[in-house]
């Protein structure tokens, strides 16, 4: 567990490089000497590195060389592609194009979960596929230990911090390529449209394109910055697991490019080396054969350069012609059928097989799998079952990640942080206080679960986890405080023990989990019952302590106790940190800054349930998750998330790059010369300690755009801001930001009318507010006119 000091020098730290420009490495300099891929020699500028196996012994670019450099005899990825492709035999590159390496369904000794271009001559290294996006997939015992078991991605989406989801793709980089493998399955990046989805924990997006856009380039950028390839999934419309095979998600097109496409354009656009297609069908075709979104969305329109693979077992049908480039897992299984054969491949053109297979090569070399080559399998058992792949940093960083998640919902007469602990009785109650961890039972179900990780293939067993109770005690031997709890989930058992026990303050917690392959049944916490109970009686006790609840669930639920507890903290699934970032948060070490990615209704018919016939139109078109509630009361909305701080919004201002610039033609400080409208304001800490904001812009479009009446447009997390102090806020709003989908115009329009600008804490949290027009694509003063046309 961390302590307070290292926590606050990890946060100090990571404040520090979050000042920085770029999120993304640096490329090296001109004069900068680097090592030349494979051989080791020391290179510079532009200068030739000697030829190695993968270039047919041809000298090629250093890597610090310029990008038109052309000295070399190959001179650039494409020109190595290209020999590699003439020189290789048609079945050499059938090795890429269907993965191998599973007996049934289970995966053969020393293989990964994916695996393909085995064996294949000059020197290409094999693609070793592995589960999952939120981390190492722990298939057996002795994996467990030897990797970090990290937040789920909600958990991580929830701090909304950019910079901290680039610090975690490194990481998880980093443990794939130490567990052998260079292509990781993920990140999952689908919007949240159906409350109750099993998987919603694995996907970054929540119910927001935006944020999932956002965060989803950082991923990227932080796993392929580690030699290894991201896989961005699952595309397109996974948005239930009922039925997940069969189901027909009925879409237009405006939904699909403003809603669902997003988060996958935003990865596009960040470089990832693969997508990978879904199950269901998309209007009546399965995603993994539909030609309409595999080669005109995402390979024309989006420009995508990566291979599309194909879900595990998601082909129905011969599907390269319809944009699929490769069949996994490429093996038969009982009442599965095996697509990408050599005789049907065998009626491919040449020049086809080159397309396939040259995605996959260009991604490899791409991003650095030829220079530092990985296992082979199946000679991986080293790797896959022995090298420990977690450290301490990376410990350091899941409990980081965790306190970030950990989101204050309510804090009424400053029930929290608990000040001077010494000699004070803590009680907790209930059995999720303590929950359990049972490797064995997850170990025999691959959908099993607990309230530290899902199910399913997105599962990471979190290894020795800290639960909420450990990690007070562990902060009540430090601070002088008494710990008691009663472990049940019966109500007037524990309104007994809390009568008896005479505590200061009380806790009561609460969890449920998910998985993969089935939708959760409703948005109920397990202990839904007891916990409202103890809440509507707690009061009732000789000596009434304030009450707080504590919850860990893989999504969105329903908060039934919310009006009878004095305060409430909640978590998305958080690894095996949960109980150390719940006590860094309600002893204060940190201050809570995490905001929901999701709605918390009222009830579960407020949301969108799963299809349960075949055909599921998705009625409600642009309106989902939090787009779709607005005027309806709801538990807690979109963005909402509390802090120990008070925080002021002032000086709201928008205008455009053209009337921003000074008389030498310089930009504002923060406005970006390919925006449509710069923002800019203030926010003061005007209450608390220290604390970091992360401050929320949402559009309003002229009605003619019939768009959701508040929409993310922008956001920005402000770290730290001291007692009294005030930091300047910036944020660009580029044209996308202002368009609207037109099918009958083939692409994007900006309308003119008046758009409006709300500015705040959260989408229902709305402190300031701007209004401005748009004319002929140009962002104008109300009272500004139209620029003359010809």
């Amino acid at each position: 567990r961390l302590d307070e000091a290292s926590l606050l020098a990890l946060l100090q730290r990571q404040k520090e490089r979050v000042s920085r420009r770029s999120l993304a490495p640096e490329a090296p300099g001109p004069s900068t000497e680097v090592k030349c891929p494979t051989s080791g020699e020391t290179c510079a500028g532009n200068t030739c590195c000697p030829g190695v196996k993968w270039t047919l012994d041809k000298s090629f670019p250093c890597p610090a060389a310029d990008s038109n450099f052309s000295g070399c005899e190959v001179n650039s990825d494409e020109d190595i592609v290209a020999n590699l492709l003439s020189n290789m035999t048609r079945h050499q590159k059938y090795g890429f194009l269907r993965g191998t390496g599973w007996t049934d369904y289970d995966t053969d000794p020393g293989y990964y979960i994916g695996d393909a271009g085995l064996n294949e001559p000059y020197g290409i290294p094999s693609l070793n596929m592995q589960d999952n996006g939120q981390g190492f997939r722990t298939t057996s015992a002795e994996i467990i230990p030897e990797v970090t078991g990290w937040p789920c991605t909600l958990a991580v989406a929830s701090s909304w911090d950019e910079w901290s989801t680039f610090e975690w793709g490194e990481a998880l980089g980093r443990e794939f390529r130490a567990k052998g493998a260079n292509v990781i399955l993920g990140p999952g990046v689908n919007v949240h449209r159906v409350a109750v989805n099993g998987r919603n924990a694995e996907y970054v997006s929540g119910e927001s394109p935006y944020l999932g856009a956002r965060l989803t380039t950082q991923y990227v950028n932080g796993v392929q910055s580690q030699k290894v390839i991201a896989v961005v999934k699952h595309y397109l419309n996974n948005n239930q697991e009922t039925n997940r095979d069969t189901v027909d998600a009925i879409v237009d097109d405006r939904t699909q490019w403003e809603v669902y496409l997003p988060p996958f354009e935003a990865a596009v656009k960040a470089g990832v080396g693969s997508v990978m297609c879904s199950y269901n069908l998309v209007n009546h075709v399965h995603a993994c054969g539909n030609a309409d979104i595999l080669i005109r969305d995402l390979k024309q329109t989006m420009g995508f350069k990566g291979w599309v693979m194909s879900d595990w077992w998601a082909l129905h049908s011969f599907a390269a012609p319809e944009g699929v480039d490769q069949e996994m897992p490429g093996t038969l299984a009982p009442g599965k059928s095996l697509w990408f054969t050599n005789a049907s491949l065998d009626n491919l053109t040449m020049d086809k097989i080159d397309d396939m297979a040259g995605r996959q090569l260009s991604m490899m070399l791409k991003f650095g799998l030829f220079d530092d080559p990985v296992c082979s399998p199946p000679h991986c058992d080293y790797e896959l079952y022995k090298a420990v792949a977690t450290n301490d940093e990376h410990q350091q960083l899941a409990a980081s990640l965790a306190t970030k998640a950990v989101t204050m919902l309510k804090n009424d007469g400053g029930a929290l942080p608990l000040r001077s602990p010494h000699g004070k009785t803590i009680a907790f109650l209930g059995s999720a206080c303590n929950a359990s961890q049972n490797v064995s039972a997850q170990l025999a179900d691959w959908t099993a679960g607990s309230y530290y990780n899902i199910g399913g293939s997105g599962r990471v067993i979190a290894y020795d986890p800290i639960s909420i109770l450990s990690g007070v005690l562990s902060e009540c031997q430090a601070r002088g405080c008494e710990v008691v709890s009663y472990l049940g989930d019966d109500a007037t058992e524990a309104l007994e023990f809390l009568e008896a026990a005479g505590a200061d303050v009380a806790f009561v917690c609460g969890g449920t989990t998910a998985s993969e392959s089935f939708d959760r049944k409703n948005l109920s916490i397990d202990q839904e019952k007891f916990v409202v109970e103890v809440a509507e009686s707690a009061k009732s006790v000789s000596a009434p302590a304030p009450l707080i609840s504590l919850t860990m669930t893989p999504g969105a639920i329903v908060v039934p106790w919310i009006d009878n507890v004095d305060a409430a903290l909640t978590v998305f699934l958080a690894g095996t940190h949960t109980g150390t970032a719940f006590a860094n948060v309600i002893f204060g070490t940190a201050n809570p800054s995490a905001k929901l990615p999701v709605t918390f209704p009222m009830s579960v018919e407020q949301t969108v349930l799963p299809c349960e016939k075949v055909k599921c139109p998705y009625n409600e078109g642009l309106f989902v998750g939090y787009a779709g509630l607005e005027g309806q009361v709801v538990a807690f909305p979109f963005g909402h998330g509390l802090s120990y701080s008070t925080f002021e919004y002032k000086q709201l201002d928008v205008a455009s790059p053209r009337s921003l610039r000074s008389k030498d033609g310089a930009l504002a400080a923060g406005c970006d010369a390919n925006a449509a409208a710069c923002i800019a304001a203030r926010v003061t800490n005007v209450g608390g300690p220290a604390g970091t904001e992360v401050a929320q812009v949402y559009l309003t479009f002229p009605d003619n755009a019939k768009e959701p009446v508040h929409l993310l447009r922008g956001f920005a997390r402000l770290e730290d801001i001291s007692p009294g102090g005030n930091v300047g806020v910036q944020f660009n709003l580029f044209p996308r930001d202002l368009q609207i989908y037109e099918p009958e115009s083939n692409g994007w329009v900006m309308l003119d009318g008046v758009y409006n600008i709300s500015l705040g804490a959260s989408s229902r949290d709305l402190r300031l507010h701007r209004a401005f027009r748009t004319c002929s694509g140009e962002v104008l003063a109300l009272d500004e006119p139209c620029p003359a046309t010809a």
